[in-house]
């Protein structure tokens, strides 16, 4: 091979080697603005969501700080499952014991506190869309969850990992739409829009997979109550980001109620004067206080 052809040969080489850095480079760049959009979206939505409701020092009345147990004795408060975050990163713990009992005389397994929601937004959709809701998934024990993680690792996911072990959501279908086809009928449509409305919230939705690891899941609703269903549904977040962005003491205040995360090692605190509060273990080591002023 004569020295002419050494040299086109290497110089070639050269420049595929600077065309593949080249596009690694841009990858990486790609990449990177991709994570840094996702966070800046996160933000955004997590800083509209804070400056829009938090309430200001002072504005909560004489604070009384008491045990979870002696609150519990003044029946204006209850506590419930309803804010409980359960993925890959909060599980359910070995005790967990889920308040379920049968929806109706249905055979579905619910959590007490969504059955009356549920109800309702069942009878809005045959109202409105002349079509009856059905539950295709509902409770599961941990044992159903392990079998239905073995047999299909990449779509369920592990013991503990899965809300449905709170009986707080519910999977959704009406007749010849379910699934992803769900979306496609008027009464899908409408679950997807107005289930806030109700307390509920798409779990899984098209815009939180990189929050929540999970695909878009049309017929996933999970229940979480007021005021906190029309704050994430109006703000575009995940149940991830609207927990988690919640700084701890603060106060909060939307659509009449005011709410709170607190650690609760040293006492919860209420406000002197409400009609009712709600307490909720959020499964991240904390409780959310919602309150009827």
């Amino acid at each position: 091979m004569n020295d002419r052809k050494v040299k086109k040969r290497r110089a070639l080489l050269v420049t595929l080697l600077c065309s593949l850095t080249a596009l690694l480079l841009a990858g990486g760049i790609l990449l990177l603005a991709a994570n840094e959009h996702h966070l800046f979206l996160f933000a955004q939505r997590t800083g509209l969501f804070q400056r829009q409701i938090r309430v200001e020092e002072g504005e909560i009345s004489s604070p009384l700080t008491k045990s979870l147990e002696d609150w519990l004795k003044d029946e204006r408060v209850s506590l419930d499952q309803s804010m409980m975050l359960v993925n890959t990163e909060y599980t359910l713990k070995e005790d967990f014991v889920p308040a379920i009992s049968e929806y109706k005389t249905s055979g579905v397994l619910m959590n007490d506190c969504m059955k009356e929601a549920y109800a309702r937004l069942s009878e809005a959709v045959t109202e409105e869309k002349q079509v009856k809701l059905y539950v295709s998934s509902h409770f599961r024990t941990p044992e159903k969850q392990e079998e239905l993680y073995l047999e299909d690792p990449l779509t369920a996911t592990l013991p503990g990992a899965s809300e449905h072990q709170t009986g707080l959501c519910v999977d959704v279908y009406v007749a010849y739409y379910a699934g992803d086809g769900f979306l496609k009928s008027p009464a899908g449509r409408f679950v997807n829009s107005h289930c806030h409305e109700y307390g509920f919230i798409i779990r899984y939705p098209v815009y939180g997979e990189d929050s929540t690891g999970i695909r878009f899941e049309p017929w996933h609703i999970r229940y979480v109550g007021q005021p906190h269903a029309t704050v994430i549904q109006k703000n575009r977040l995940t149940l991830e980001e609207y927990i988690l962005s919640m700084e701890e003491g603060q106060w909060y205040e939307a659509q009449g109620y005011f709410f709170c995360r607190q650690r609760g090692e040293n006492g919860l605190t209420l406000p002197e004067d409400f009609s009712s509060a709600l307490i909720s273990d959020d499964n991240t080591g904390c409780y959310i206080l919602t309150v009827t002023p």
